[in-house]
């Protein structure tokens, strides 16, 4: 299992529905996973991100005590799969248990706590997808700085074609390793043909 650090930007509504979803963010890819929730728990999340603190301890803050009090603490927080739109979330305990959970509960511990939330490699490939700068300003508001942007580092200069190309290939069961070896293996035989005609 790979987990990769993925970036929390917020509750936000979408749609004529007024659908509700945390966006998160692989930086590395520069795309964004939605994770759908209720508004209830939207709500809740969007309180807390806003320095809400309630006068009598909610049901996030009472299972904080107990896991402080009988397990240590949390080390951290993942999305570990996907399947027809339902995300299943893991909290890891400081003695090494993982509990499974859903991912509102997950991502309030997460924030509650101030922890990174990780998402499975083969979750982002599947349920993430690139979205436009110019798209997630106009709908959510959102800007990434340029120095976040993949753009800079596309080789084709076309961020998406490249993401589509890389997908591509992994579903060939290729990798950029597999180039890097490529590579590397034909460096030596050509630095062995100069050392030979020497």
């Amino acid at each position: 299992m790979t987990l990769i650090p993925v970036e929390y930007h917020g509750i936000h509504t979408t749609g004529p529905e007024q659908f509700t979803c945390v966006l998160l963010r692989w930086a590395e890819q520069n795309r964004i996973l939605p994770v759908w929730i209720s508004p209830l728990a939207a709500a809740e999340l969007d309180s807390r991100d806003n320095g809400f603190t309630p006068r009598r301890p909610a049901t996030v803050d009472l299972l904080l005590d107990v896991i402080n009090r009988s397990a240590g603490g949390v080390t951290a927080i993942n999305i570990i799969s996907h399947f027809e739109g339902v995300f299943i979330a893991s909290i890891v305990l400081a003695d090494g248990q993982e509990i499974d959970a859903r991912p509102s509960d997950a991502l309030l511990l997460a924030r509650a706590l101030e922890l990174d939330v990780n998402v499975e490699e083969d979750v982002l490939n599947q349920a993430s997808f690139f979205v436009a700068d110019d798209i997630m300003e106009e709908y959510f508001g959102i800007r990434f700085d340029a120095a976040d942007s993949t753009e800079d580092l596309s080789a084709s200069g076309d961020a998406q074609a490249d993401a589509d190309f890389e997908e591509m290939m992994r579903s060939l069961g290729m990798s950029e390793l597999d180039f890097e070896t490529e590579e590397k293996d034909r460096d030596k035989d050509g630095e062995k043909e100069e050392d030979d005609q020497l």
